[in-house]
């Protein structure tokens, strides 16, 4: 097991085989067993979920080995839907020699509307409207490889780390362009956004 990821209702915890034959493993977190699981073929990378209404989840988006893409299964029917490759790249742009898991990093907004997704090998990042998986945009990064990725929680902006420049790279959502580069130090993985309430006066 590699990755660990909780459903948003609570309900499963979400459990991804790096090597193997490609297991993702649903867990009860009520009863501590195995509910149900399925086999994508190649080593679980970055997953991340999407929700119906009533916050039970909709979606699960896999990363997977050295694909330039993911792989979408519906949750409650328990089966794989779709494969979405990423998209080639533009004329002028040169593949990055990624050496493992060319797409790496995915988020879906609060507002569950775009799947963010990063490809290291085309060192940018994409998005997709959901749940019709078209895309949106395209955000092409000046760094040296799109790893993990975390939104803000008005999801306007996403911070995608550059393990190789050792750098962390801003990208407005809604226009879809890189409008920062904060330096981070050596080998920055697997970011997260953590929310800090505001501090009242007191007299």
């Amino acid at each position: 097991m590699h990755n660990l990821y909780v459903t948003p209702d609570g309900k499963y915890v979400v459990a991804g085989e790096a090597g193997g034959e490609g297991h993702v493993s649903v867990l009860d977190t009520k009863t501590d067993a195995p509910s149900w699981f399925i086999k994508l073929g190649e080593g679980i990378r970055p997953m991340t979920m999407s929700r119906n209404p009533d916050g039970s989840t909709k979606t699960l988006f896999v990363q997977i080995g050295d694909y330039n893409g993911f792989v979408v299964v519906d949750f409650q029917a328990r089966k794989e839907v779709a494969r979405i490759n990423l998209p080639k790249l533009a004329s002028g742009r040169v593949p990055l020699l990624a050496g493992s898991s060319e797409s790496h990093g995915m988020a879906v907004t609060p507002d569950q509307k775009l799947l963010v997704v990063c490809s290291r090998l085309n060192n940018a990042l994409y998005s997709y409207s959901l749940p019709d998986m078209k895309l949106v945009g395209t955000a092409d990064l000046s760094g040296r490889g799109a790893a993990w990725v975390t939104l803000t929680p008005d999801g306007k902006r996403a911070y995608v780390a550059d393990p190789v420049g050792n750098e962390t790279l801003v990208v407005d959502i809604p226009s879809m362009k890189q409008v920062a580069k904060i330096k981070v130090g050596q080998v920055p993985k697997r970011n997260h956004t953590m929310v800090i309430p505001a501090r009242t006066a007191t007299n």
